[in-house]
């Protein structure tokens, strides 16, 4: 099957280049027989297709070039010049140009990557037409009912760490670990994305007992005191020895020996479900792991408070002549951010863990210091410098600024290639009813008629291969790096997801935001888009009007 759709697109390359030879002027024609004869050299389908779609445009463009520049071409004195010879009519050129990039725009969408790239270019849009709701989750609602019926508890596990709706993806949770309970990991990741729900309470002592001395459970547990807190509008007895719950769940995550966030399994998950499936759209997939949290919303602040208690108390023990004491705290510090940090998934984690070992070296080099042991002192010196969050910052945004501003432009231009699109598309529906129009004598005056759908179906069809290009070559580079993803290489996964981050967002208003929101400035840009639309409306309602009067003059009535 593989080898026929393979075969198949080879021979529509072959087929296009060779159209496109024929409509062009003569003058280029063997620059264009050199593209048909290195087309057997490309590997690949799809590169072979890409390879004569440029091909083809180049030639068309020639061959518009000829078709209104006719002296250019150099043409008149070749006896057999093609289409462009005198007795080819210019209506001819003109439905084979207009044919062939509609084609060329047609053959596109066999491509999973078009395909995937056209359904990205039109999310943004659907929040200004209110064709979907801005977070509509359908199509992932749907899987979950189809892998519920096949009692699929992967397909359901993926969905329930997905879904936003706290109550559904805490009912596919349990569904799943009914269905096979080893994917009791899952309650972990669901009580990390929706800390409020109250089935954590009844999660918590079965993940314990699942997976001892995982640190993540106490910090959900300390997490669910600060919000009973945050509730009770008691903020400030929350932490630093004002609540023994949360003191006992913050000294158990310390004390644990290991971190995980199961977002491994997650990852895992993902590429046999997207397989089994046959899922094939990345927004689908990945939209929403840039924000995916591998620790709790308070983790942070509660890690800080904790270790600031730590640290407190080894400079107390320190000042009463207990250095072996006020050491071990100073340990327990790093040892847990050394193990955040070594089992870290997200840049949340990666910081956390080096900010607490920054903070613990910095403690250890002052004890060493007032030994006199110097090379030990040098050593943590240079392990804070090492681990110093502002290091670790710096090195974050010189990797990631330059990307999200590709991101955002990249964006930019599959939203905006993807509506013209459908312009141009118009365009060619609005001259093939102008023609059908005609062809029934119902348009009036049929000269004008004809010109305007040939200027129109022209128009429309070049702009739609063009716009269809373009939205293809910018994606094509993402759209691989899915495909890795799947694979399980990782290592550009940022960039894909600031991508798709920046296709949940209108045009011009992401720029200068810090990372994508596709809400930002979304209602001020639709007042402006339907603003703009009545405007032109009018002044098009206007123009007919005047047009009118002007083709029908008034009569005079006599005196």
């Amino acid at each position: 099957m593989i080898a026929m759709l393979e075969t198949h697109l080879h021979r529509a390359a072959t087929l296009l280049l060779e159209a496109a030879i024929r409509i062009t002027p003569v003058d280029t024609r063997d620059w264009g027989q050199a593209m048909l004869g290195e087309l057997i050299y490309i590997e690949g389908p799809w590169a072979a297709l890409v390879w004569a779609l440029g091909g083809a445009g180049v030639l068309a463009k020639h061959a518009l070039v000829s078709l209104f520049i006719p002296g250019r071409s150099g043409l008149a004195a070749t006896p057999n010049g093609g289409l462009f010879a005198k007795e080819v009519s210019m209506r001819k050129a003109t439905l084979i140009t207009t044919g062939g990039c509609i084609l060329a725009a047609l053959l596109l969408f066999a491509a999973p990557a078009f395909r995937q790239a056209f359904q990205l270019s039109l999310a943004p849009w659907h929040w200004v037409f209110k064709l979907s709701p801005p977070d509509d989750q359908s199509s992932l609602r749907d899987l979950a009912r189809r892998a519920e019926d096949k009692r699929d508890a992967e397909g359901v596990a993926f969905c329930a760490v997905r879904i936003r709706d706290d109550r559904e993806s805490a009912r596919l949770a349990e569904e799943a670990v009914r269905l096979d309970s080893n994917f009791l990991w899952v309650y972990a990741v669901v009580a990390v994305r929706h800390p409020t729900l109250a089935e954590i309470s009844q999660w918590v002592p079965k993940l314990e007992q699942w997976d001892p001395q995982n640190a993540l459970f106490p910090m959900i547990t300390a997490e669910s005191v600060d919000i009973l807190h945050v509730d009770r509008e008691d903020v400030m007895s929350r932490g630093h020895a004002k609540d023994p719950a949360w003191q006992n769940a913050m000294a158990a995550a310390f004390q644990s020996p290991k971190f995980d966030d199961y977002l491994d399994r997650a990852e895992a998950l993902d590429r046999k479900v997207v397989s089994t499936y046959g899922l094939n759209d990345p927004d689908q997939v990945l939209w929403g792991l840039g924000f995916w949290r591998g620790l709790p919303t308070y983790t942070f602040e509660d890690s800080h408070l904790h270790a600031k208690s730590l640290l407190q108390s080894g400079k107390d023990l320190e000042s009463k002549g207990d250095k072996k004491g006020a050491i071990e705290e100073y340990w327990s510090v790093a040892r847990y951010g050394q193990m955040i940090d070594s089992g870290a998934h997200t840049h949340d984690e990666h910081w956390l863990g080096t900010s607490l070992q920054s903070t613990a070296y910095q403690q250890l080099q002052a004890v060493s210091d007032k030994d006199g042991n110097h090379p030990e002192a040098a050593h943590f010196a240079y392990l804070v410098a090492m681990f110093n969050p502002r290091r670790v910052q710096q090195e974050w945004l010189l990797r990631d600024v330059g990307g999200q501003d590709v991101s955002r432009w990249n964006a930019l231009v599959v939203t905006v290639s993807g509506l013209m699109m459908l312009i141009f598309a118009g365009w060619v529906v609005v001259a093939a009813l102008i023609l059908i129009l005609r062809r029934r004598g119902t348009a009036p005056n049929d000269l004008r008629a004809k010109r305007m759908a040939a200027k129109l179906s022209l128009t429309g069809a070049v702009g739609l291969f063009l716009s269809s290009a373009m939205l293809y070559v910018t994606y094509h580079p993402y759209a691989e790096i899915f495909d890795r993803i799947l694979k399980g290489d990782r290592s550009r996964i940022s960039d894909l997801q600031f991508f798709l981050g920046y296709t949940h967002e209108l045009p011009f208003t992401s720029a200068g935001t810090a990372w994508p929101n596709p809400f930002h400035n979304s209602l001020n840009f639709v007042l402006y888009f339907w603003l703009a639309v009545i405007v032109f409306g009018l002044m098009g309602l206007l123009i007919v009007a005047i047009r009118h009067f002007r083709s029908h003059p008034r009569a005079r009535v006599p005196a």
